[in-house]
């Protein structure tokens, strides 16, 4: 699995998780595993995809992190 880490800052669950929410729909993209973790000042959104791609384009338009899960390709630098 390829997994995405996007922080966010501030109080708001909502438009971080809409603006996550519009850009996979309008990709038509379907993560395998949407999480969050509410961190002192923020949350972190832990989103995992199948696809190296998939996760690559997500994480770009929404300033996050790749991660490759052990087992899994890793990605291309």
């Amino acid at each position: 699995m390829y997994i995405v880490e996007v922080r966010c800052g501030g109080d708001d669950l909502a438009s971080p998780m809409n603006q996550m929410r519009t850009w996979l729909d309008a990709k038509r993209i379907e993560p395998v595993v949407f999480q969050l973790s509410i961190i002192p000042g923020g949350t972190v959104f832990r989103v995992e995809f199948r696809s190296a791609g998939e996760a690559t384009v997500f994480a770009r338009a929404l300033a996050g992190r790749v991660f490759v899960e052990p087992g899994t390709h890793p990605l291309a630098a």
